[in-house]
C-alpha cells in the first residue's frame, strides 16, 4: 500500500505553467494539490524531470512556484489528448506553499458552499475574487 506524504485536496483551480525559463506560460487545471505538490492537466506530458514554473493567476500570490515534474500519465481526454502530471514542489517544507494550498482550499470551500447554500454556480476566478475581497485582509501572513 502507498503512503502519501501529504493529503491532497481536489480542486479546479487554473494555473499557468512553463519549463524553467523557456516560453510563454500555457494555461493548465489544477486537478489536486497537496503541501509537498500538485497534480495538473495538460493537453501534453511533460517530460520527468523538467523543472517546471507555475504561478496562480486568481490568487494574490504574484510569484513563480517552481516544481520537478515527477510523473506524468495520459489520461482520458475525449476529443483532445490529455495529460496529468505530477510537480513535487522544489522545497516542500515551505510555508509559502502551505499558504497557497490553504488558500486554494478556502476558496474551493467557499465555492462549493455558495453552490449549495445560495444556488451560485461561481467559476473559480469568481469566487477567488470574492473570498479575497472578503478575507484576504484576515488571511494570516
Amino acid at each position: 500500500m502507498e503512503r502519501r506524504k501529504f493529503f491532497r485536496h481536489p480542486t479546479s483551480v487554473p494555473i499557468e505553467c512553463r519549463v524553467d525559463g523557456h516560453g510563454d506560460y500555457a494555461p493548465h487545471e489544477v486537478r489536486d494539490v497537496s503541501h509537498g505538490g500538485i497534480a495538473f492537466v495538460s493537453d501534453r506530458p511533460y517530460e520527468l524531470g523538467d523543472i517546471v514554473e507555475l504561478r496562480y493567476p486568481t490568487l494574490t500570490h504574484p510569484e513563480t512556484v517552481r516544481g520537478m515534474i515527477v510523473w506524468t500519465v495520459a489520461a482520458d481526454g475525449g476529443a483532445s489528448p490529455t495529460h496529468i502530471n505530477g510537480l513535487s514542489f522544489s522545497d516542500p517544507s515551505a510555508r509559502y506553499h502551505g499558504r497557497i494550498v490553504e488558500q486554494i482550499c478556502h476558496i474551493e470551500d467557499y465555492r462549493i458552499e455558495q453552490r449549495k447554500q445560495q444556488a451560485r454556480d461561481l467559476t473559480h476566478g469568481e469566487a477567488a475574487a470574492e473570498w479575497i475581497a472578503a478575507n484576504a485582509a484576515d488571511f494570516p501572513d
